[in-house]
């Protein structure tokens, strides 16, 4: 009987455990689309927020050590790797900067992708860094406005999420 008691505490942890990892916001006007891969994207599908708005997060490794400068230079580095390959024709990343919001550390940088098509894309990425966990925040759209607003939009959500303590 020990057995089985322990199996059941077990599952129930297992469970518990692995429904902590599977969140999904509910965000009025947003399609959700969870991939294989972890990446939970929103794609806006009203008029509350702007067409061609996409924001997504995914968990990620918890290193509360990371600090501006690495997360900047993480980034200077994807720009630089990444301009002028395939669609891309230029890439800039600008205005690092850090908070905190409730106890949960905010990382953010903003990028502008310039594509072969005479299009650009507004990009804020961001890393949330919580007590136990993190997680990335990225908010694209065609426009530097809508990418900021839709940002704060869903960093408040976030920042709830990443600041539970999960031990």
């Amino acid at each position: 009987m020990k057995i089985v008691a322990v199996l059941i505490a077990s599952l129930c942890l297992a469970a518990s455990a692995f429904a902590q990892e599977t969140i999904a916001l509910a965000v009025d006007g947003w399609r959700h689309e969870a991939r294989p891969d972890g990446v939970v994207y929103y794609r806006c599908a009203s008029q509350i927020c702007a067409a061609g708005s996409v924001v997504s997060y995914k968990a990620q490794p918890h290193r509360t050590a990371l600090t501006l400068a690495d997360f900047e230079n993480h980034h200077r580095g994807l720009a630089e790797r990444y301009a002028g390959t395939g669609r891309i024709r230029a890439v800039r990343v600008a205005d690092p900067k850090e908070r905190s919001i409730e106890g949960v550390r905010v990382m953010q940088i903003s990028r502008e992708v310039d594509w072969s098509d005479n299009t650009t894309t507004f990009t804020i990425e961001a890393r949330l860094i919580g007590p136990d966990r993190s997680f990335s925040l990225v908010s694209d759209s065609p426009k530097p406005e809508w990418t900021a607003n839709n940002f704060e939009g869903f960093l408040r959500s976030m920042v709830s999420i990443a600041g539970v303590r999960t031990r």
